[in-house]
């Protein structure tokens, strides 16, 4: 049997509706991924019984899958993994009666009920995880690159003899989208004090480099009900996360030259900020474009550090992301951030 590399990996995602159950990965679902480390680890609880001098047994304990699923970004094919995190979708709308359709993904209080089965083809087997949650993202970019995004995964188990999805029903998995990559220099930043009015060109701003982090804190608990029987052998498994404390957003920004106090400024003085990020890639049809958008009603500056070096002093910023008590102006909600845009998806992907 020859061996597999790593152009020969076929990843696909498909939502799921009963955790613990796989569905079966096809036409549409595959994604392009970079490579990942979603580790499945099991403790091993060791026969030390007195009278043995060395131990002779042992006991797998329960199973623990997580880890990154990262990948580029991409106008098309990642809406499911993000909705998913996100919590609220909804039907895209369609633009002009062309094959555009704009999106629009908010944050919810929670996701309960919202997971999906990941299977990746690795060539002699596929390697499935039944119900994977989708626990963080963090979109990055910097100039002269396409974006990445990496999706955090908590799964209940990780398998390589599915009788649900195979080599065979694999051959139904098609790919939406191989192309159109998010690219850094199709974006465009603006970013002005919370309360001033709505963002226009006169607040664009010029970093070299972001990143976003969103984290939601869920924890699965192992209660008994999910259980991996493989002959002999027994683990107990994780219910689906639940929220498990409060989640976490963080936004940063690195210019490439420091050039004023302005930052520093508003960092002394805690003034709050709003921005949006927006990508604006090829032609879908008519004169709609794909687009890519985050945006942030309330920032809040909590480290400005230009650091010295001999050449250009470059600036960082780091904000916390927060909730708002009241839109902005110019935006239309109250979430620490939401993300919208316009690519060829016609239907809900959390339906």
């Amino acid at each position: 049997m020859s061996g597999v590399a790593g152009v020969e990996i076929k990843a696909a995602i498909k939502k799921a509706s009963a955790w613990g159950t796989a569905v079966a990965c096809g036409a549409n679902n595959g994604i392009l991924i970079l490579p990942r480390s979603i580790k499945k680890d099991a403790s091993v609880d060791v026969d030390n019984s007195l009278g043995n001098f060395w131990a002779k047994d042992g006991t797998l304990g329960p199973i623990k899958v997580e880890g990154a699923l990262p990948a580029y970004l991409r106008y098309d094919s990642l809406d499911v993994l993000i909705a998913e995190f996100m919590g609220i979708a909804g039907a895209p709308a369609q633009q002009g009666g062309t094959t555009a359709y704009a999106f629009l993904y908010r944050l919810d209080t929670d996701t309960d009920g919202y997971f999906a089965t990941l299977a990746v083809n690795m060539k002699n087997y596929i390697e499935e995880h039944p119900s994977a949650k989708i626990c963080g993202m963090i979109i990055k970019g910097e100039v002269g690159k396409p974006l990445q995004i990496t999706f955090d995964i908590m799964s209940i188990n990780k398998v390589y003899d599915s009788v649900v999805n195979t080599l065979v029903t694999y051959n139904n998995v098609t790919y939406f989208e191989q192309a159109n990559r998010v690219r850094f220099s199709e974006g465009v930043f603006r970013m002005n004090d919370a309360s001033a009015g709505a963002l226009g060109a006169g607040n664009a701003i010029y970093p070299s480099s972001f990143e976003f982090s969103a984290k939601r804190k869920l924890k699965g608990e192992y209660d008994g009900q999910y259980k991996y029987t493989n002959g002999s052998n027994v683990q107990d498994m994780i219910d689906e996360p639940q929220n498990d404390g409060a989640p976490e957003f963080t936004l940063k920004l690195d210019f490439p030259r420091h050039t004023s106090t302005t930052y520093l400024a508003a960092l002394g003085a805690d003034t709050r900020k709003k921005m949006d990020i927006t990508f604006t890639g090829g032609l879908i049809a008519s004169t709609y474009y794909r687009k890519f958008m985050l945006s942030f009603p309330h920032l809040q500056l909590k480290n400005d550090d230009p650091a010295d070096a001999e050449g250009a002093i470059k600036e960082p910023l780091e904000f916390n992301c927060y909730g708002a008590t009241a839109a902005p102006t110019g935006m239309s909600y109250t979430e620490p951030f939401w993300i919208s845009g316009i690519n060829r998806l016609t239907t809900d992907p959390l339906a």
